[in-house]
């Protein structure tokens, strides 16, 4: 099956959350070493992904979830029609001559309500409503199987990690009153094309000037846009010309008031959603990324081999403090082996690559911290280039605490712990 790169994106999503709740995540890590080494990162995670999902079957779940997909959006698309086919034929239905009052009260006013209440919610909420909401509901009860639920989630969570949820209500809240608005719009034309229609100017409650101020700000973007002729709203409505007059400003009002806004939202929400798309990157920091990316780096390195004992060149290191510092900061070298830990305000994230370092120690040169903390798990070689590294960062702050970080495979603890109590630097394991 071919993916799109949507898709791709989407079941990288699914298999980082199965990394995540999976007990023994290195299970679905396999042939790490087939994956094609000069690709990014984040174009080996998404090939592995494809990979693992293949593996699984979920390429058939997927397509079962897009054919469902395409017949929900069928379905909706055919009932806005008939909703707005509706609307004009109940005006149009009323005892003529017809009130146009009453024709933009049913053909406009409930599609600029909607509209407004979707500009107050919708765009708030990073979570679906509306459409999409019945939507999702409607495809998890279709299908009723725990994959179609895996499948729900990890597809929430991606639009929602790259910004695409609400790009994606606009464009499925306004095509459906779009197409409310056009297919009302083109049966008034129809009838208004092809039969005898009678129109005037009728309420029972307003006086004359609350009606010359509704009907004149309702004339106003038919006047703006397409420079409509009002018709009048004097006795003179008996005019030979004034149902034919009527006829077109209220078609040019249904244009103005119901399609245009519509149409022009949902090319920006399209629009939007193709450039967010076109730019979707993977965070390689997250939980169940990192800890992937760390292994397929493993498997991809030439073999050699590596004891934290080889050579004296740590035994020639000076770990030296700064004289001042200022503020507490926090970070974890090269990956962080507990998921499920979060830092305070004060954590940096994972630092890995030489790019991020670099910029660490630069930050670190002009404002030296009071306290530092690195995290490093148990399962990293203390090697020469990471013992460097520690010196150069205790060098830029007053006091410098290692966090031992177990986990499952924590094979180097030791070697850590032998190393720093050389150096004298201070570290704590965690439990």
């Amino acid at each position: 099956m071919r993916f799109s790169r949507f898709e791709l994106f989407w079941l990288a999503e699914l298999q980082r959350q199965r990394d995540v709740s999976d007990a023994d995540q290195q299970a679905d890590r396999f042939r790490l070493t087939e994956l094609d080494a000069k690709q990014g990162m984040t174009e080996q995670l998404l090939e592995r992904a494809r990979r693992s999902a293949e593996r699984r079957k979920d390429t058939q779940h997927i397509g079962r979830w897009q054919q469902l997909r395409r017949l929900l959006t069928l379905i909706f698309a055919l009932l806005a029609v008939a909703l707005g086919i509706g609307a004009t034929q109940a005006v149009l239905n009323q005892p003529q001559p017809i009130s146009l009052l009453f024709a933009v009260s049913v053909l406009v006013v409930p599609n600029l309500i909607m509209l407004l209440l979707w500009a107050l919610v919708a765009v708030r909420r990073n979570r679906p409503v509306g459409v999409t909401a019945s939507g999702l509901q409607l495809l998890e009860w279709l299908q009723r199987s725990s994959q179609a639920h895996e499948l729900g989630t990890a597809w929430l969570s991606h639009v929602q990690q790259q910004k695409l949820l609400q790009p994606l209500m606009a464009m499925l809240s306004n095509g459906f009153w779009l197409l409310i608005a056009l297919s009302s719009w083109a049966t008034l034309l129809l009838y208004l094309s092809f039969n005898d229609y009678a129109f005037h100017w009728a309420t029972t409650i307003l006086s004359e000037e609350q009606l010359h101020t509704f009907v004149r700000l309702a004339h106003y973007l038919p006047e703006l846009l397409f420079g409509a002729t009002l018709p009048e709203l004097s006795a003179a409505s008996a005019a030979a010309n004034f149902d034919n007059t009527a006829g077109r400003w209220l078609s040019l009002t249904v244009v103005s008031y119901a399609v245009l806004p519509r149409a022009v939202i949902f090319s920006a929400a399209f629009l939007l959603f193709s450039l967010r798309c076109a730019r979707m990157q993977l965070d390689l920091n997250a939980p169940g990324h990192v800890a992937t990316v760390r292994a397929i780096e493993a498997a991809q390195r030439p073999t050699r081999n590596v004891d934290a004992d080889s050579g004296r060149e740590h035994e020639s290191l000076t770990f030296r403090y700064a004289s001042e510092g200022k503020g507490e900061v926090s970070l974890s070298l090269d990956f962080e082996a507990d998921p499920n830990w979060r830092g305070d305000e004060n954590y940096l994230g994972v630092v890995a690559r030489q790019q991020d370092k670099k910029a660490l120690l630069d930050r670190l040169d002009k404002e030296p911290a009071e306290r530092l903390e690195v995290r490093i798990a148990g399962s990293l070689t203390p090697d020469r280039s990471s013992l460097r590294y520690l010196a150069a960062l205790a060098a830029r702050t007053r006091r410098l605490t290692v966090v031992l970080v177990k986990s499952a495979g924590t094979t180097y603890l030791k070697q850590w712990q032998e190393l720093l109590e050389q150096h004298e630097v201070t570290y704590v394991d965690t439990e």
